[in-house]
């Protein structure tokens, strides 16, 4: 029976708002759809909370949803699923109220925020005001956005459940009854809204509309939260003597438009629309923002006397935009500023006039209508107009203005350039080398395709660095290619392209997804050099690009720091590094290396690779930024952000980070003001941190290797347990295919990319990772999260007994990244039901001996998950998941009665489905509810 955690008091307006847009819903049910479908969906709730306290049966639940026809089945699925949209604001709402509650005056500073983490480090840890300026100067975060189909819910849907959550925090400030109840008028209202529209897509996007989608995002929340935390930084930093000076730590990168891997619909030709939809967005913000700052710069001549650079400036303005000086010769005659705004207006206007003009593609261009001459040529120029409006407005004791009214718009030209974000280029090292292989032989360096295959390793490599030595090009004027190398081609081409129209920053790094070899990096080099990105220039070696090897699998991060120290060891390769200011970025794959070989292996090996590589990399003399691919659920790197973080081996972040963002966490971390705040201030706050805290500083080097020893032994064993379920194991796939809505996922138009890597074959080797986690997180397995974990831990107990045990304990309060794995895999399995995913098998996997073997594997599995939760119960100390975390407890538990409905009715609709079921109304309800499982369980891939 399910005992709820008691209700903090400071929780109890979050539980006031749960209950009264569950209310809304229930009387928008009741009146829209009728009193009959009301009254089901409250039957359904009540017996699936019932079945939780042993009160009701599993049959009595299934009876209930088989006895429905399927427009009473598909409106049930709708009720529940817009229940956990609006549940989900509802918390999210409550993050908000909680962060205002910390940000009151007589308040601590909140945990993980900027100002806590500042003083902790400055009093607790005794680091000094020196030590802290050289650690902020090096900080460096870079949140990347990538558009892998995890988001499943529609604009339509997101921009109401928006107007809710702003409509419950005003509420939460209304002084009298009739404002209360006018806001619940209007929250009715929008509920309504809800259950009216189509929360389905009927088609995927495309990825241009992935990628406006996400300038939706910069446009509502980070143009303004970027500014607002630098702010923040730059305040904490003032108490305790340090500027920050001109320095900006933080960054924005994107994959929307530019992860090519295994997405046929990213070609040259969107990544270079992407490219300029993104100036064409950041420009316009500009302008939008210069116009609601020229009121406040009023100025007059008649009362101050400005700097003499700001009138030097004004003359050449004048004589580049003469008709915005005759415009505004008396207007603003004694009003510098306000003049100098109106130049800056008509030079950001020129500029956004001129996006894309001259194209070289066979790709629209803009009118170029602009004058060109007036047009910024960098966001330098830009910058250095408002850096100089600013020392002026010092030098006269305007110095709040300065920094009330310029900064921001400073700081986001320092952040957002007039790229917005850097777009990161991605494609598997296969595409490449098929590509090289093809140009090579082209150019008469290989003899035939075949020549290479024929050459080792080694030689490869050597063939390539001798390549990149050479002045000439590889391809002259209307060379033959077939169109898959020209397409390769054609995008180091756009990236040129994009650099110079949109700015160096604005393509920075081309990631070679796949990598196992230093060939992967010498072939993208080589490419490079072919469209002017890197080569000599006066004698010596220049680049305007990364090189970025992303290692995924357990054997390629194995290999990683042997494949980077040999490159960094050649001087070929090595004037590149130095070309690029010393910084050589490696990425690290959690999905794939989680799918090979299962969370433990998976996780162990990717904190060894970082450990080795950081130490290859000091060694070297290298500046090592990592890029983490991490997913939105636990099995693909995801979890709290700052946990994460602080758990990474010592030394590894040095105070530069990217980390991909995805999917519905996007959403979930930056769809909101103060959270995506929050968010980035947590993390900004943890990467300053783990510079300072070294948990090796408490723990002897004898017991350090012991830890590292046991690691090992818990990874193996892991590892072949995984190998042997997942892939040694002839019925998976089929189990997989049967008990999962993967058939029905595959076709649900949440994203451009295909759930495979390659079109045609079929099998867990080819399945992305991505639609591996929603399949098992659908069926309520999560086991991606959890299988081999048990078996590993319960292996070491069983044979060391009782000093096993203490040992276990021992890594657990001693180390932060043994600690985070045990808690993000009992967080997994808290969120786990294998009754339930007993009853998806049970009702979906084939008859005769597939039935068999389906009971066969769910034993084993549901036997796996058993010594999982029973080893981590051992090792925390716990009498249940997640009774040190009663917040989240609670929210699980309340939510499970409400996900059981919904599993209870995708099972039946996809038996429906099966079993023959020709109306199409059955697979838009099966895709209805894969979108409220996935809001339910807060978790899609």
């Amino acid at each position: 029976m399910t005992t709820l955690p008691p209700v903090r008091e400071q929780d109890r307006p979050l539980q006031n708002d749960v209950r009264r847009l569950g209310a809304m819903l229930g009387d928008a049910i009741g009146e829209l759809a009728g009193p009959d479908v009301f009254r089901d969906v409250e039957q359904l709730r009540r017996l699936c909370q019932g079945r939780r306290r042993g009160e009701a049966s599993t049959e009595d639940v299934v009876a209930l949803v088989r006895s429905w026809s399927l427009p009473r089945a598909e409106a049930v699925v709708r009720a529940f699923s817009h229940y956990f949209g609006l549940v989900n604001t509802a918390e999210q709402t409550h993050r908000v109220r909680r962060r205002l509650a910390w940000q009151r005056d007589d308040a601590d500073p909140q945990r993980g925020s900027l100002e806590a983490t500042i003083h902790e480090l400055r009093t607790d840890q005794g680091v000094s005001a020196e030590a802290l300026a050289r650690a902020v100067a090096r900080l460096d975060l870079r949140p990347v956005y990538t558009a892998h189909p995890t988001e499943s819910q529609r604009r339509t849907t997101k921009d109401k459940l928006a107007a809710i959550h702003h409509l419950l925090l005003e509420r939460d400030g209304a002084q009298t009854t009739a404002a209360r109840e006018a806001l619940d008028a209007e929250a009715r209202m929008h509920i309504a809204a809800l259950w009216q529209s189509d929360e389905l897509r009927h088609r995927r996007p495309t990825v241009i509309e992935e990628v406006r989608s996400l300038l939706n995002v910069f446009d509502e929340v980070l143009f303004d939260a970027a500014p607002a935390v630098l702010a923040e930084l730059r305040r904490v930093l003032t108490e305790q003597g340090v500027d920050l000076g001109r320095h900006a730590p933080l960054r924005f990168g994107s994959w929307m438009g530019g992860d090519r891997d295994g997405n046929p619909f990213v070609t040259p030709r969107v990544t270079l629309e992407t490219a300029r939809l993104m100036k064409e967005r950041v420009l316009g913000r500009y302008l939008e923002a210069v116009a609601e700052i020229t009121p406040w710069l009023s100025q007059s001549t008649k009362r101050i006397v400005v700097l003499p650079a700001l009138l030097d400036s004004l003359e050449r303005d004048g004589r580049r935009l003469p008709a915005i000086k005759e415009r505004n010769a008396v207007r603003n005659r004694f009003e510098p500023y306000r003049l100098k705004l109106a130049f800056i207006e008509g030079r950001l206007r020129a500029t956004l006039e001129n996006v894309g003009a001259g194209a070289r593609l066979d790709t629209p261009g803009r009118p170029g209508g602009g004058d060109a001459s007036a047009a910024y040529a960098t966001p330098h120029e830009f910058l250095a107009d408002l850096q100089l409006m600013a020392s002026s407005l010092r030098s006269h004791g305007a110095g709040s203005t300065a920094d009330g009214v310029l900064q921001p718009l400073i700081d986001r030209v320092r952040v957002f350039g007039f790229h917005l974000a850097a777009l990161d280029i991605r494609q598997h090292a296969a595409k490449h080398e098929a590509a090289l292989v093809e140009v090579l032989t082209v150019a008469g360096v290989l003899p035939s395709k075949e020549a290479w295959d024929a050459l080792s390793g080694d030689e490869q490599d050597e063939l390539l660095l001798t390549e990149l030595d050479a002045r000439r090009p590889l391809l002259g004027p209307g060379a033959e290619l077939s169109a898959e190398t020209k397409e390769v081609v054609e995008l180091f081409e756009v990236v040129a392209q994009v650099q110079a129209e949109c700015g160096p920053e604005a393509i920075t790094t081309c990631i070679i997804s796949m990598a196992t070899a230093r060939r992967d990096l010498l072939a993208v080099l080589l490419f490079a050099r072919e469209a002017g990105l890197v080569g000599f220039r006066g004698g010596e070696w220049f680049a305007r690009i990364d090189v970025a090897p992303l290692f995924e699998t357990r054997d390629d991060l194995l290999g990683a720091p042997a494949v980077m120290t040999a490159l960094w060891g050649d001087p070929r390769y090595r004037r590149h590094v130095d070309a690029r200011g010393g910084v050589q970025e490696v990425m690290i794959g959690y999905s794939d290396s989680a799918k090979d070989a299962g969370i433990l292996a998976a996780t162990w090996r990717l904190y060894r690779a970082q450990e080795d590589l950081t130490a290859a990399a000091q060694e070297a003399g290298v500046a090592l930024r990592l890029f983490h691919g991490r997913g939105g659920t636990v099995s693909r790197g995801g979890g709290p952000s700052h946990r994460a973080i602080l758990a990474q081996p010592p030394g590894s972040v040095a105070g530069r980070i990217k980390i991909t963002e995805q999917g519905e966490i996007i959403q979930f971390k930056y769809g909101l003001p103060d959270i995506a705040r929050r968010t980035l201030e947590v993390t900004l706050s943890a990467v300053l941190s783990h510079e300072f805290l070294d948990w090796r500083d408490d723990v002897p080097a004898d017991d350090r290797a012991r830890y590292a020893e046991t690691m090992d032994g818990l990874a193996h064993t892991a590892w072949r347990t995984f190998r042997e379920r997942i892939y040694e194991d002839d019925g998976l796939f089929d189990y997989f295919m049967a008990v999962t809505p993967l058939e029905e996922l595959a076709v649900l138009p949440i994203g451009s990319r295909p759930a495979y890597r390659s079109g045609s074959a079929k099998g867990i080797g080819s399945l992305r990772a991505i639609p591996w986690v929603f399949g098992w997180t659908q069926s309520r397995h999560a086991l991606p999260g959890w299988l081999g974990v048990g078996t590993a831990l319960a292996g070491y107990l069983d044979e060391h007994g009782d000093a096993g045990l203490a040992h276990l304990r021992e890594m657990a309060e001693r180390w932060p990244f043994f600690s985070t794995l045990l808690e993000n895999v009992e967080m997994v399995c808290a969120k786990a039901d294998l009754d339930i995913a007993a009853h998806y098998v049970r009702t979906l996997s084939a008859t005769g001996s597939g039935k068999q073997d389906a009971e066969r594997i769910l034993e084993l599995f549901t036997a796996e998950f058993e010594r999982t939760v029973d080893a981590l119960e051992r090792i925390l100390g716990f009498e249940r998941l997640l009774d040190r975390s009663p917040v989240l407890r609670r929210s699980i538990d309340l939510r499970n009665p409400y996900v059981d409905a919904l599993s209870f009715l995708q099972v039946e609709l996809l038996r429906r489905r099966r079993g023959g079921a020709e109306d199409p109304g059955v697979l838009d309800a099966i895709l209805r509810s894969i979108n409220g499982v996935a809001a339910g369980m807060r978790n899609t891939g």
